[in-house]
């Protein structure tokens, strides 16, 4: 299965609203979305992001980041790193609201090697 239909499967768990693979630069290597959501964007941001929480990290000496979630008013969003080194990349997932979230976290620790392995593909 390629990357873009396991992206597919991720946005089909009850309360995703988008999915997406980002670089470490920022640039999005695929994503799918049921919004109009700008992706390009969304990965920009969501790089930044998962710095600033390896960089917390770090400072507290708390280890690797494995999961990064921000929850907003009108619903959560979910940052993962995947792979390592130079060849890591982020997945970002945004959900309605926090009342699937233990759902969607469940299902992602399932998928996300499906997705490495997408990815290396």
């Amino acid at each position: 299965m390629d990357l873009k239909e396991q992206l597919g499967e991720i946005l089909e768990i009850k309360g995703v609203t988008s999915a997406l693979v980002v670089g470490q630069d920022g640039f999005v290597i695929d994503g799918v979305s049921k919004t109009d959501m700008d992706l390009d964007f969304l990965g920009g941001i969501a790089a930044s992001g998962i710095a600033s929480s390896k960089a917390l990290a770090d400072f507290l000496a708390k280890g690797e980041v494995t999961q990064t979630m921000i929850e907003y008013e009108e619903g959560p969003v979910i940052l993962s790193p995947l792979g390592e080194g130079a060849n890591e990349v982020v997945f970002v997932a945004t959900l309605d609201s926090t009342a699937n979230l233990g759902r969607v976290r469940f299902q992602l620790k399932k998928s996300l090697p499906k997705l490495l392995e997408a990815i290396a593909q």
